[in-house]
């Protein structure tokens, strides 16, 4: 099958996926014509999954294809944007059909459910890559940044922290299976003072938002919801939660995604863990996700 073919087979698999509100033009032109509503501005990110690095090279084609997805759209959530459109670059070493049409079914699936219409892309020989870059909407002026958190803030964070290491390490569906949290991020525009999504590890993040804001966090062990199984040192630093960390001023209103506070935000610099109000750090200092 050539490239070609291979394209049009995976437009064909898309179906519907592919189109949606905002979307003028999707796949199969040079560019993709979408429409931002009046009174809204366009959030974009990109991340590109590697294989051996960020998922096994073996994994199913499906698989791999949602976890492309919900990583990028958590980046998303974490800015309260509504997920809207995407772009897919896929770079293989052969032209595996059965994987691709795979690939493209998961995506579909993975489309369908985040409510995302995937208007384009590109195809490439090379080691095996997905790269996407994901397009949201926000009110303007409304979206969440890390650079607003204060002195007084409470910090919060969504869902169990290690949960993403233990299936990363037990290779379990849950680790491509991840689900961007999409509805918490819009509820907390107004509510959240900072966000950032657990990625790199809650301390690292916890990081780049307290650095952003030029505030310093404070985190209690003993509140972080850990994941049953899972060290603390591990859920701490590991990341792939892909759950919502977040600063403010007051508890947000229930949500659908159940939310703990962990901690405070003070005047100062970097990150501290409390253990029972006794500093606790890391062995070896773990200090989060690192691609270099």
């Amino acid at each position: 099958m050539s490239e070609f073919d291979l394209i049009e087979r995976i437009i064909a698999i898309l179906g519907d996926a592919g189109t949606g509100p905002g979307v003028r033009l999707g796949a199969g032109d040079d560019a993709a014509l979408l429409v931002v509503p009046d009174g809204f501005e366009l959030a974009v990110t990109t991340d590109t999954l590697v294989a051996g690095r960020h998922f096994p090279a073996e994994a199913p084609g499906d698989l791999v294809a949602q976890r492309a997805l919900g990583v990028n759209l958590s980046d998303l959530a974490a800015m309260g944007a509504q997920a809207q459109h995407c772009v897919v670059s896929l770079t293989l070493p052969a032209p595996e059909v059965a994987w691709v049409e795979a690939f493209a079914g998961g995506m579909a699936t993975a489309a369908r459910r985040h409510r995302v219409a995937v208007v384009g892309g590109n195809l490439a020989r090379g080691p095996l890559s997905i790269t996407i870059a994901a397009f949201g909407i926000a009110p303007c002026g409304k979206a969440l940044l890390r650079s607003g958190a204060s002195p007084g803030d409470t910090v919060f964070v969504s869902g169990r922290i290690g949960a993403g290491y233990a299936a990363r390490l037990a290779d379990a569906p849950a680790f491509y299976e991840v689900v961007p949290r999409l509805a918490l991020g819009v509820a907390l525009r107004g509510v959240a003072s900072a966000a950032i999504d657990v990625s790199d590890g809650l301390l690292a993040d916890l990081g780049h938002l307290c650095a952003a804001s030029g505030v310093r966090g404070e985190v209690a062990l003993e509140a972080v919801p850990i994941a049953a199984g899972v060290e603390p040192a591990a859920a701490l630093t590991a990341g792939d939660d892909y759950e919502l960390l977040f600063s403010a001023a007051e508890a947000p209103p229930a949500a659908a995604e159940p939310v703990t506070a962990i901690g405070r935000i003070v005047a100062g610099a970097g990150v501290a863990v409390l253990n029972h109000g006794k500093p606790w750090s890391p062995p070896d200092c773990a200090g989060g996700y690192r691609h270099f």
